[in-house]
């Protein structure tokens, strides 16, 4: 495979996910207009729309190190946070204690059980929720005061015009793309 290619799967990847989250998002929102849709699941289908604008913006959100540090440590949290509650909200009826938002993924209460598929709308829920987090820290960070230590230049003194000029001798007369 030729090695030019690699640096432009991940913007591959990135925009496949980006037109994926928003078509779902979407469509989803679309047919459920009608008033089918409740708080919970419309929550879910905004975020996972404006998760795939934001993978799809030609600009790319560019955060510090510590942007990225706490949008990923708030991302980590809100989904272990998420199981702690017990909701009665659908999905595995046959446990009598569920956990997970938006939708329970975890179920307890005569035995265990992690539903895969609910585990990872959850994880995409969360994902995208963290991406607009890290997208508000971005431009948080971008109106913040230039906080870089100041850079002594008096030493530099002056331009090189003046001594390239002295340099080269006495150019009056020539012609520079007509200017003269």
């Amino acid at each position: 495979m030729n090695a030019e290619l690699w640096p432009s799967i991940p913007a591959v990847l990135r925009v496949m996910a980006g037109w994926f989250l928003l078509g779902v998002g979407l469509l989803n929102l679309a047919v459920e207009a009608d008033g089918g849709l409740d708080r919970v699941y419309l929550v879910f289908h905004v975020v996972l729309a404006a998760g795939g604008a934001l993978l799809l913006m030609r600009r790319r959100l560019i955060p510090s190190r510590p942007g990225i540090l706490l949008g990923a440590g708030v991302t980590l949290a809100a989904t272990v946070a998420s199981t702690i509650p017990t909701t009665s909200r659908c999905c595995m009826e046959a446990y009598p204690e569920r956990h997970g938002y938006p939708f329970p993924f975890l179920g307890v209460g005569g035995g265990g059980h992690t539903d895969v598929k609910y585990l990872a709308a959850d994880l995409t829920f969360w994902f995208c929720a963290g991406l607009l987090l890290l997208a508000v820290l971005t431009v948080a960070e971008a109106r913040l005061p230039e906080r870089r230590t100041p850079v002594d230049l008096t030493r530099y003194a002056g331009h090189a015009e003046p001594r390239m000029m002295a340099a080269t001798g006495d150019r009056t007369g020539e012609n520079v793309g007509g200017l003269t």
